[in-house]
Formats: structure tokens, sequence, C-alpha cells
């Protein structure tokens, strides 16, 4: 993990931007044990060198605000429009401690982030959130959002889960066993299907779910099912 320095691009970039140190390294020693591929780039504002030096191959941005309200924070708000105005394409996370999650979605929402992560979040929900934001989807955990897809807010007994309206039966087969990381062999054996059809159901269900790739399809999935244990739960 390097901070505020030159880097060479050795590994893909993760920019994390934290006017904290302590907690700022905290959180980059946190990404990098669930992702070694990245490298975790610590900065207090997005102008410094290092950032600009990595936003152009950065995989996301995340910022972590302590402010009460982060949403009424100017540098904050300054901090991201500039980051989107030279690359739109980046994903961009927010971890937050506001309590408010309706603020918090309305303004992800606005912003066009790829979601935020409130502090009150499980390590292993929020690792997941992560994941499936660098797979290309989004986590709005207030509207209970995966990948664009909204869940309905029916009661525990009568969920649906949310993917089902946009997959066939047999999509919905293969994303289940997409989810277990079984390569496209292993799903045809499984499924009584050839390969070749394996492959195209895969491909389906990738642009039916608005990701980039079948581990990000896996990552909805693996969401879904969390998300649904939550309302039923509670």
């Amino acid at each position: 993990m390097r901070n505020r320095g030159e880097m060479e691009m050795k590994t893909q970039p993760l920019i994390v931007v934290d006017r904290r140190p302590v907690s700022g390294r905290s959180l980059c020693c946190w990404i990098q044990t669930l992702e070694p591929e990245l490298e975790a780039v610590l900065v207090d504002s997005i102008d410094r060198t290092a950032a600009r030096n990595a936003l152009d191959n950065a995989r996301a941005v995340i910022w972590a605000s302590g402010a009460p309200v982060p949403w009424n924070d100017e540098w904050l708000l300054d901090e991201i429009t500039r980051t989107l105005a030279r690359r739109r394409d980046v994903p961009v996370v927010l971890i937050v401690d506001s309590p408010d999650d309706q603020i918090a979605e309305e303004a992800a929402l606005r912003l066009e982030l790829s979601g935020y992560i409130p502090t009150s979040t499980n390590l292993e929900l929020a690792a997941t959130a992560l994941r499936l934001v660098l797979a290309g989807g989004r986590y709005l955990p207030n509207q209970k959002a995966v990948s664009g897809i909204r869940t309905p807010t029916n009661s525990p007994e009568t969920v649906h889960v949310p993917y089902s309206t946009k997959l066939t039966a047999r999509e919905r087969a293969v994303l289940d066993l997409l989810e277990q990381s079984l390569p496209n062999k292993i799903i045809a054996y499984r499924l009584g299907m050839s390969q070749s059809t394996v492959k195209a159901h895969v491909h389906n269900i990738i642009a039916k779910l608005n990701v980039r790739n079948r581990t990000g399809a896996a990552m909805v999935r693996y969401m879904e099912k969390a998300i649904t244990a939550e309302v039923r739960a509670g």
C-alpha cells in the first residue's frame, strides 16, 4: 500500500480517499485482504499526485466520510464531481456513518454512484457489496437494490427475488451454479445441456443483470440470497 507518492502501475489501483489517516489505512488493509490483486492507494484528496496517476487505470474510488451528514460536505461533493468529470465510468462508493439510510440512498442515486456502505454493515456483507461493485453492479441497501434491480417491499412470506422477472427458469438454474464458481463444463453436466447452451445462457444472464462478467452475476445472486435472508429475519 502506497500513500501519496508516485506509484508504478504493477497492479490495478483502487483509490481510497479519506482525510483521517488511521481509518484510511485500516480501510486499505481490509481491501488488500479481500482483493490481493488490487493496490489500495490512500490519499486525502483526489488531486494528490498518487490519485491523479492512478485514476486513469483505477478499478474503483472509495470515499470514507466521517461527517454526520456527508451529503452536506462541500469538499466531498466537489471531490466526487471532479472524479466523475475525468472518469465517468469508474465505480464510486461511499463508506458512510450517516444514520439516515433514506437520505444516503437518495444522495447516492442523485450523484449516480455505484453505491454506499454504512459503517454499521457487518464485514461479510460489506465485503460482498464491495465485490459486487467491483464486478459492475450496484449496492443500495436501503432500497434493497442489486445491480439496478429493486426488491419489492412485500412481507417476508411473499418476497420475490428481484432477478426472477428477468431470467428464465433455465437461466436461474445456471445462475445458481455460477454462484458456486462452477465452470461451464460442470454446469452443462449438472443441468444436462451442451456447453454452448450454457455459454449462451451465461451471456444472456450477464446482459439481463447489467453486470460485466460471470463474477458480477454470481455476486448478484449472492447478494439476493443475503437480502432475502435479511428480509425474512426482520
